[in-house]
């Protein structure tokens, strides 16, 4: 157990001393970031956990549309779920829980990048707690399983989550730091920006399953590595560039 949780919360850890000290002026406090961190891994996660079992529920009800409708055909396909529950649900719900941790710390927001740290810090929180579940899994199955998903998911998943609640969390900034100013602005677009990263990062995963072909698996984790890389290395230039303007 030890070994699961050092591989599930040690990485994210390290990035957010990364992401918090990009910047030299006017840090975030540890105590602050650290509790956005936890408020992703404890109450964004459960959140969503109950909301994704619910939303599971109702598609699968009697009488709703995905019931009597897209899964009722034959033969059965079950990529179609998979596509849905990855591609649009959890991609919706987890980028919205992970939200709430920025918005309950709103008052320390002073800078534009605050949200950017703010929001890394809520999505690494929750990475770390999902990395626990999937890394407890994984072990299950065999010692080479537990290493190949705790690496990928150290990099992969663990700065995805980081890099899509960085945006919003940086718009969620922007509403309050432009409100306090008299100017109305809303964090939607951002919401949507960070559910379609989301959304692209889980389709890319689960290529491989809906296209049953081991080149397809590859193409689709490298997809993977290159968009959660490059976002989160976004976000830390972002936060660099905004604290030598503000």
């Amino acid at each position: 157990m030890a070994l699961v949780l050092l591989t599930a919360i040690v990485p994210s850890l390290i990035y957010l001393v990364w992401i918090r000290n990009s910047e030299s002026k006017n840090r975030e406090r540890w105590g602050n970031v650290l509790s956005v961190y936890l408020f992703g891994m404890i109450i964004s996660i459960i959140a969503a956990v109950l909301l994704e079992t619910v939303a599971i529920e109702i598609i699968h009800s009697p009488g709703s549309i995905f019931s009597e409708g897209l899964w009722s055909f034959e033969p059965y396909d079950p990529t179609l779920e998979i596509v849905l529950l990855a591609v649009v649900i959890a991609p919706f719900v987890e980028e919205w829980t992970k939200s709430w941790g920025v918005i309950a710390i709103w008052r320390r927001i002073r800078e534009p990048e605050d949200g950017l740290i703010y929001g890394a810090a809520a999505g690494l929180g929750f990475a770390a707690m999902e990395n626990v579940f999937y890394n407890s899994s994984a072990l299950l199955s065999g010692f080479d399983v537990f290493l190949a998903t705790a690496l990928t998911r150290a990099v992969v998943s663990t700065l995805l989550h980081a890099s899509a609640s960085a945006v919003l969390g940086y718009g969620i900034a922007r509403k309050y730091l432009l409100g306090v100013k008299g100017i109305k602005v809303s964090w939607l677009p951002y919401y949507l920006v960070a559910v379609g990263l989301h959304a692209l990062f889980n389709g890319f995963a689960v290529a491989g399953e809906v296209w049953d072909h081991e080149a397809v698996s590859y193409i689709g984790l490298v997809a993977a590595l290159v968009l959660s890389v490059g976002m989160f290395l976004w976000t830390r230039r972002s936060v660099r560039s905004m604290d030598r303007r503000w």
